[in-house]
């Protein structure tokens, strides 16, 4: 848990009162703050006094002093600090509302979104082109679920709706709705990037809903209560959020969320509220910009066991908030990717691997050592004799590919089986006009100039051969060799969608639980580029590769053995897929 950075300011007169929050845990330095003004030094560190989680002290100025200039430091020896990674902060001494100014440990300042100009149709219209560029040129799913007619129409649209000024939000809006219409859950306006602004609008405001919740039967049903009413309990139901029925809500949300082609289960999924700290929810991010707000938030709900209709008002929060109110609460609940890995022998010889997130690189990346993980878990599956494995990946929404490759290596495989695939790009040589805004991981020359194994002209794609066979995977002395059964859900997309498929095409076990994200048809994915546009500073992934595979319907993966929770499985805090998977064990 991060400590302290909060400045708090008390002033009468010239005398201000400085407290620090969220510094980082374990602390075992000093913390200080320097700055240009006596009795603050940039040479030497004013200590702070802890006071339970915050560190404050009271600095006395001179009348005169307009303006003073200041940073908070970490030390034990106070030659060598540890600086706060951000910019100087500035106090107005004759300016001060506040009798106490809080700030956080290197932390971004919150923007007021409220106060920003909007975005002129010039700088609109440049960013749209670029926006048109990708999709017409690069992307290489565009029109695996659209027609052409049908992708210009919706360019045509979204040029349309930046015929006048917008604001970042505004803007946010109509690009997330062209890039959803494609069909990609690759494509997207870019949930966890760097740009402050962005950030702020999108992460950081007081406007997130202080519960977690899931969609059965079309209702919302509160699963982990944030907020500080007591009485907002497991299995819940809300019916209103601000007098707006939340059935309007989610219909109204659904064109902004990107999913790989009919997979509308997929979408539903992301518009529930986990409230991981290290993950987005799309619920997150849409409601307050579909819905602003200012204040609280009034709910019409019925409560577990009761038939009436309650009103209640609700203090909206921040994701940290909320997250760090769900881990005090409730002792189970994940505090980090790390969590999400498990595994355990039950009785009857039966082991549970839980894999729920492949998270290996990017933002708040797992620390486990995946490999040694899996060497102890199959080790210990051998030693206790486990006949019958299931495989939970239930919230896995994807990630690494050698995740996936290193759990397959200890799963029994047909040594003869080859998988093709058929990569395609829209290019072998990327538009110049587009590289300036773009990143990605490694090495960008990797994309710039393609060399194709062949050309589909006709369909203007160039193909890249892929092939992946199972005699590649090393031979492990722990390999499982019983029954396997996986746990799906619609959360599964990306590198997840690909192990069940992979699961179904290897012929390991049986699949239980709800159809996956992704698609039979193929998705866009493998090198993904991120393009930050000029002006609006809204980063879009972009896919640059699509597997494709033909004649296959419009779905995900569908399981052997389907399972619907229902509210009571919600209001019960029962394992429907796990249920299913052990009657099955049972009976066989």
């Amino acid at each position: 848990m991060l400590l302290a950075n909060l400045i708090s300011i008390t002033f009468a007169q010239t005398k201000v009162q400085f407290v620090l929050e969220n510094l980082p845990a374990n602390n075992q330095l000093k913390v200080g703050i320097r700055g240009n003004t006596a009795p603050l030094s940039w040479e030497q560190s004013l200590p702070l006094t802890q006071n339970g989680d915050v560190y404050e002290t009271e600095i006395t100025f001179s009348k005169d002093i307009k303006n003073v200039e200041y940073k908070f430091v970490l030390f034990s020896d106070d030659k060598q600090p540890k600086w706060e990674g951000r910019p100087s902060k500035t106090l107005d001494l004759t300016n001060i509302k506040n009798t106490k100014i809080i700030k956080k440990w290197n932390t971004k300042p919150l923007i007021d979104v409220s106060n920003l100009p909007k975005l002129t149709l010039e700088q609109l219209i440049e960013d749209y082109r670029l926006i048109e560029t990708m999709v017409l040129k690069v992307h290489p799913g565009a029109t695996r679920y659209r027609s052409k007619a049908e992708l210009r129409k919706a360019l045509r649209e979204l040029k349309i709706a930046f015929q006048k000024p917008l604001t970042q939000g505004e803007a946010y809006l109509a690009m997330s709705k062209m890039t959803a219409f494609l069909q990609c859950d690759h494509t997207k306006i870019g949930f966890n990037k760097k740009n402050n602004l962005i950030t702020s609008i999108i992460h950081r405001q007081k406007d997130k809903i202080p519960f977690t919740f899931r969609w059965i039967d079309g209702e919302m049903i509160v699963v982990y209560n944030a907020s500080e009413k007591t009485q907002l309990k497991r299995g819940t139901k809300i019916l209103t959020i601000n007098n707006v029925k939340v059935g309007k809500i989610k219909t109204a949300m659904m064109p902004y969320i990107a999913a790989d082609g009919a997979t509308d289960a997929n979408r539903i999924r992301k518009m529930e509220v986990d409230g991981f700290d290290f993950r987005y929810n799309a619920f997150d991010v849409f409601y307050p910009l579909l819905y602003p707000f200012k204040g609280d938030l009034r709910l019409d709900v019925i409560y577990p066991n009761e038939e009436k209709i309650s009103e209640v008002n609700i203090k909206s929060v921040t994701r940290e908030e909320r997250n760090k109110t769900l881990i005090s609460r409730y002792p189970a609940f994940p505090k980090s990717r790390d969590d999400l890995w498990k595994y355990e022998v039950l009785d009857k010889k039966i082991g549970v691997l839980t894999i729920n997130s492949f998270g290996l690189n990017g933002w708040k990346k797992m620390a486990i050592d995946y490999k040694r993980f899996l060497a102890e878990a199959f080790k210990e599956f051998k030693s206790k004799r486990v006949k019958r494995l299931i495989i939970d990946i239930r919230l896995n929404t994807g990630g690494s590919d050698e995740m996936k490759h290193e759990l397959f290596s200890y799963l029994k495989l047909d040594n003869e089986l080859t998988i093709q695939r058929e990569g395609r790009t829209r290019y072998t040589t990327f538009p110049e006009q587009l590289k300036p805004y773009l990143k990605t991981w490694g090495d960008t020359a990797s994309y710039y100039d393609l060399k194709p194994d062949r050309e589909l002209k006709e369909e203007g794609y160039y193909v890249f051969e892929e092939q992946e066979n199972n005699s590649d995977y090393p031979k492990r002395k722990t390999r499982f060799k019983g029954k396997v059964y996986l746990l799906s859900s619609s959360l599964n997309t990306s590198r997840a969608y690909y192990l069940a498929l992979d699961f179904r095409v290897k012929d390991i076990g049986t699949i239980v639980g709800q159809e996956t994200g992704g698609n039979l048809q193929g998705i866009n994915g493998g090198q993904i580029i991120f393009m930050t546009l000029p002006n609006s500073k809204i980063e879009i992934d972009f896919p640059i590769m699509g597997d494709f595979t033909t004649g296959e319907e419009n779905h995900g993966v569908i399981p052997d053995v389907k399972t619907t929770p229902t509210y009571d499985d919600i209001l019960n805090n029962t394992d429907t897929e796990m249920n299913a998977a052990l009657k099955l064990i049972k009976k066989k």
